[in-house]
C-alpha cells in the first residue's frame, strides 16, 4: 500500500496542480480585470525581495565603473603631469629670447594644470622662499593671469581670473566705471555690476583697480567685446582677456610688497 501511495502520490499533486492552472487561465481569460490584479499582486509581493537585489547590482556596477574610469583619468593625468613638466624643460633650454620679469615680480614656471580644472586653477615652481604671499597678482605677458590662492615653501597654486569663484576688482579704463571681474569656469570674462546708463565699446581696456596691497591698481586684464543681458538693473559686459589663457608656460608673480617687508 505504501509503495502504490509513493507511486500514485507525485502523479496526484501533478494533476491537481494542472487543473488548478487550467481553472486559473480559465478564470483570468474571462475575467481581465482579474488578471491585471493578479500580476500586479504577483509584482508587488516580489518587488520586496527583487529591489534589493536590484539596487546592489547597480551599486556594484556603478562603483565598477567609476573606479575603471577613476583609473584611467589618473592615467592620463600622470601622463599630462610629465609632458607638461617636460614642454617647460624644453621652453627653458630652447634658444628663445624671453623677457625678463618686470620690478617687483618673479618669473615662475607652471608646473601642473589639471585638465578638469583648466579654467580655475593652476600649480607654479615658487613659493615662500621666493617671497610668494598669498593673494598676489600672477601677469602673464604683462595681463592679469589670476592670483595666489595657496603657497608652499617652493611651490604655490594660482586660481586664475577665468574661475566662476574669482572676483576681481576692475576698472573701464575709458569712463573710469568700476565694476567686479569674474569668471564661468569655461574661459569666458564678464565685468559685473555695470550701471545701465554707462556705454560700453568694443575694445575698450580693462585693468585692475584699487583692491588691496597685493594686486597693484592699473595691471592690464584686456579689452570690452559687447554687453551682455542686464541683470538685477546692472549690465554684464563681456572681456576678453590679453593673455594667452591657453598658453601659459612661465608667469610673473607680484612680490614687491612681500620684499619690503
Amino acid at each position: 500500500m505504501r509503495i502504490i501511495n509513493r507511486i500514485f502520490k507525485p502523479w496526484v499533486q501533478g494533476m491537481l496542480a494542472i487543473l488548478l492552472g487550467l481553472l486559473i487561465l480559465f478564470v483570468m481569460a474571462r475575467s481581465p480585470g482579474l488578471h491585471r490584479m493578479l500580476v500586479d499582486s504577483v509584482n508587488k509581493a516580489l518587488r520586496f525581495p527583487e529591489k534589493p537585489v536590484l539596487e546592489l547590482r547597480n551599486l556594484v556596477k556603478f562603483s565598477s565603473n567609476w573606479l575603471l574610469e577613476r583609473a584611467s583619468y589618473q592615467e592620463r593625468i600622470t601622463k599630462l603631469e610629465t609632458k607638461n613638466f617636460e614642454m617647460s624643460k624644453a621652453l627653458q633650454r630652447a634658444a628663445i629670447p624671453v623677457t625678463a620679469p618686470a620690478a617687483g615680480y618673479v618669473r615662475a614656471l607652471v608646473t601642473l594644470r589639471y585638465p578638469e580644472e583648466w579654467w580655475n586653477e593652476l600649480r607654479i615652481d615658487k613659493g615662500k622662499n621666493s617671497g610668494i604671499v598669498k593673494g598676489t597678482a600672477v601677469l602673464s605677458d604683462g595681463y592679469l593671469i589670476g592670483r595666489v590662492v595657496d603657497v608652499a615653501s617652493d611651490y604655490a597654486w594660482v586660481e586664475l581670473i577665468t574661475s566662476s569663484s574669482s572676483l576681481v576688482a576692475a576698472t573701464v579704463d575709458e569712463t573710469r566705471e568700476l565694476c567686479i571681474l569674474n569668471g564661468d569656469n569655461k574661459g569666458n570674462l564678464k565685468l559685473l555690476y555695470a550701471q545701465q546708463d554707462s556705454e560700453f565699446k568694443r575694445g575698450m581696456k580693462v585693468s585692475t583697480s584699487l583692491m588691496n596691497e597685493q594686486i597693484p591698481p592699473g595691471v592690464p586684464i584686456g579689452s570690452v567685446i559687447d554687453e551682455s543681458d542686464s541683470k538685477d538693473n546692472y549690465k554684464q559686459i563681456r572681456i576678453s582677456a590679453g593673455a594667452h589663457l591657453t598658453q601659459l608656460y612661465s608667469v610673473d608673480v607680484f612680490v614687491a610688497k612681500a620684499s619690503e617687508k
